[in-house]
């Protein structure tokens, strides 16, 4: 059948359980058990924080990791529940439907939750994004440029982007996306 039964037996989820988790999201009931034992390796006492996600998943950038555990935190309490786990990670699946992912990738860029992405948060995402990045280089002139063209581009006030204005950004320089993505694919293989 294919399914690591040992993780049904020595771990955190029952089948029943784990088919309602298929139910609810992308991953197949293989990919399930397989979330389940990566889980249970991550966490200590059922609960994933900060530090063990960060370095669980293998995340360089520390600020990217912070955003990415917010995001799957969903109720914000600083540790991250199985259930979390499942529904976070299925929100990065690569059959999640387009439209969710920015609404993810606005979540991240929009850091005091004002329902807007100014032009400093821009800003401070790109910063981040580059922080780790060996193969882009952009001076802090060249941050403000490029932040200055995509309020210009695709901003009706010129001060910062409404959901609608992000998400005309982000359809056409896809790679907007790329900052915020967990391999799902990678995640479930064994």
């Amino acid at each position: 059948m294919g399914i690591n039964v040992s993780a049904v037996y020595h771990g955190y989820l029952g089948e029943e359980e784990a088919q309602m988790f298929v139910q609810k999201s992308y991953f197949t009931l293989k990919q399930i058990y397989i979330l389940s034992q990566k889980y249970r390796q991550m966490s200590k006492d059922s609960r994933i924080n900060l530090n063990d996600f960060e370095v669980a998943m293998n995340i360089p950038n520390h600020q990217i990791a912070e955003i990415l555990f917010k995001i799957i935190d969903d109720d914000g309490s600083g540790e991250i529940t199985f259930p979390e786990f499942v529904e976070g990670l299925n929100k990065f699946h690569p059959d999640a439907p387009f439209d969710e992912k920015v609404k993810l990738c606005f979540q991240a860029y929009d850091a005091d939750g004002s329902g807007n992405v100014s032009a400093d948060e821009i800003r401070n995402i790109i910063q981040i994004s580059l922080k780790n990045n060996q193969y882009l280089d952009f001076t802090e002139s060249q941050i403000d440029e490029l932040v200055s063209q995509l309020i210009d581009t695709y901003s009706r006030d010129k001060k910062e982007l409404t959901f609608q204005e992000f998400y005309n950004m982000v359809s056409k320089a896809t790679g907007v996306i790329e900052a915020f993505d967990i391999d799902t694919d990678q995640l479930v293989e064994q």
